[in-house]
């Protein structure tokens, strides 16, 4: 399965949570690109692996948190990335053309691709939360969340290809959910899905080298 290179990353340890974006770490403040709350993850004492960038404000981007024995990637931003990566392997048919951030119906969705000859709409969700063995999707409720699956919904039902995909950046998850304490995101995931929107999840395993795709999940639904 397709793997996304990771840039050199350098060690550091994890001290305390700032705000949404910024954690403090032992070499200096850093920027988290992830507005979820991973309690779990963001311990003080946990080993991390962050992209060494400086800025005015931060030294460096987190991108790997150490948990359960494993690399776990905190990076939201890169679940685009990866859902390109998987777009230019071909795993949702052939690529033949390719947009991104495209503006439609007040929103942004992430890519707009014709694929085998069809328009098709495609918004990438990341996902590191994962509780025995199961990820669970949101860690934070999201209202964007629920937007974006109804516009996709209503794009399927336009006759469009339509897909959300998530990618597990936690090698430990056998199964993917979407959280019931998250009921209007539900109650869009489940139209999505009737109006013929593709619902996917991935397995991601972190290394320090590379993103590695291992595979799609099976999806669980709670009640």
């Amino acid at each position: 399965m397709p793997r996304l290179p990771l840039p050199p990353l350098s060690p550091c340890r994890l001290l305390r949570r700032r705000n949404r974006f910024l954690v403090e770490a032992d070499v200096g403040p850093l920027h988290l690109p992830n507005s979820g709350r991973m309690a779990e993850l963001l311990r003080p004492g946990t080993p991390c692996h962050y992209l060494p960038r400086p800025t005015q404000k931060t030294l460096g981007r987190l991108v790997l948190v150490e948990a359960e024995g494993v690399l776990v990637g905190v990076d939201a931003a890169l679940a685009n990335k990866l859902l390109e990566l998987l777009l230019r392997e071909g795993v949702f048919g052939p690529l033949e053309t390719l947009r991104k951030e495209v503006p439609v119906g007040g929103e942004r969705l992430d890519f707009r691709a014709r694929i085998g000859g069809k328009e098709v709409f495609l918004e990438a969700k990341n996902c590191n939360r994962v509780e025995g063995g199961l990820a669970l999707f949101p860690d934070a409720p999201t209202l964007r969340g629920a937007r974006h699956l109804r516009l996709l919904a209503a794009l399927a039902r336009e006759g469009h290809g339509a897909f959300a995909v998530w990618t597990v950046q936690h090698p430990l998850a056998q199964a993917f959910a979407l959280d019931p304490m998250d009921q209007a995101l539900v109650e869009a995931a489940e139209e999505a899905r009737q109006s013929g929107v593709r619902l996917l999840a991935y397995r991601v395993r972190p290394t320090l080298k590379a993103l590695e795709v291992e595979g799609e999940l099976p999806w669980a639904t709670l009640r």
